[in-house]
């Protein structure tokens, strides 16, 4: 998990009477534990970042990591107050989302953050203005982030040169010098570690706005297997039809589990969203194909090209994390 920085002043014992006051205290103890639970460093991690050449980097990219653990709606107010924070997402797997979420878009906070723009918003055509510049705001995020990430480790691989360098002129001893460098290691990990917990939350913010597209416009989804039509959401419901491995067919999610799909004559069905890709996904999974041009579905249509603009920097930031976690190299004391 990454290690917390905000500071928790705010969060003291307040001495004699405080035991007259047990829920007013337990209110107080819980509002601490989110804001502490929602920030990116604690004082003991700033004390030890005093003494890192690639403090500002690391910030700025903690910075983006603090937007990105949010609601998309909740903006990038940190612990402003507690009642803005109900309900935030705030993922710490250390896994990648260079796989796009297996199994389809992780809907995770979709629902709610649809139910947040229908409340928000009392015209459809006000809630396409919101989503659209939702994803304008999110897709410059995900360009600061990135050019954050970039830096960071652009000036952890020149620290290590740096100590190479000094220790080649005889600066630093070999001794000393490895343990700089065992450090300098640690600290590039660690900041790879950031970026993925960074990119899992993009992941989050993607799927949420994927589930906006989908409320405005049934999208294209992909069969990844054979799989059944049904009749309601429920695998024991009647089968209306089949839908064979790579069958294209137009849905809207309904949750984490089912995608509603439109079928001949006006009718509908339901697939299991484990059984169906995203085209738009499946797209942005290709490199060659993902800065080219947006599937002919999304044509035209801001919210679906914004979305599927999305979809591929998130992609591109993936395979920046992924990259850098399995390129270690230049943090040894006789590499180049």
């Amino acid at each position: 998990m990454e290690p917390q920085k905000r500071r928790t002043g705010a969060c003291v014992w307040r001495g004699k009477g405080a035991s007259r006051r047990p829920r007013a205290l337990a209110l107080s103890l819980a509002a601490c534990a989110i804001l502490v639970s929602l920030t990116s460093c604690d004082t003991a991690q700033n004390f030890l970042d005093r003494d890192d050449v690639c403090h500002d980097q690391r910030a700025a990219l903690r910075s983006y990591g603090d937007y990105f653990a949010q609601d998309i709606l909740v903006g990038g107010v940190i612990g402003a107050a507690v009642g803005t924070v109900v309900g935030v997402a705030t993922h710490q797997s250390a896994g990648t989302t260079a796989g796009l979420a297996a199994g389809g878009l992780a809907i995770g906070a979709g629902v709610g953050y649809w139910a947040a723009i229908q409340q928000k918003n009392s015209d459809m055509a006000s809630r396409r203005r919101q989503v659209t510049d939702d994803i304008h705001a999110e897709n410059q995020k995900i360009d600061g982030a990135q050019a954050a990430f970039n830096k960071l480790l652009d000036c952890r691989r020149q620290e290590a040169a740096r100590l190479r360098a000094d220790v080649r002129a005889g600066r630093v001893s070999q001794t000393d010098g490895g343990k700089q460098m065992a450090d300098i290691r640690s600290r590039y990990e660690d900041d790879v570690a950031l970026g993925k917990r960074i990119g899992t939350n993009i992941a989050t913010h993607s799927a949420d706005l994927e589930f906006a597209n989908e409320q405005f416009k049934p999208q294209p989804y992909v069969a990844r297997r054979g799989t059944a039509i049904h009749a309601s959401m429920d695998e024991k419901s009647a089968k209306l039809e089949s839908l064979g491995a790579g069958a294209q067919v137009n849905g809207a999610a309904v949750n984490a589990s089912w995608v509603k799909v439109s079928l001949g004559r006006g009718r509908t069905g339901y697939v299991l969203a484990s059984d169906l890709d995203l085209e738009a996904e499946t797209v942005a999974r290709n490199k060659s194909r993902r800065h080219s041009s947006p599937p002919p579905s999304a044509n035209g249509d801001p919210v679906a090209e914004g979305v599927f603009t999305n979809l591929s920097k998130r992609a591109d930031f993936d395979d920046s994390v992924q990259t850098a976690s399995s390129n270690t190299s230049g943090f040894e004391l006789s590499g180049s």
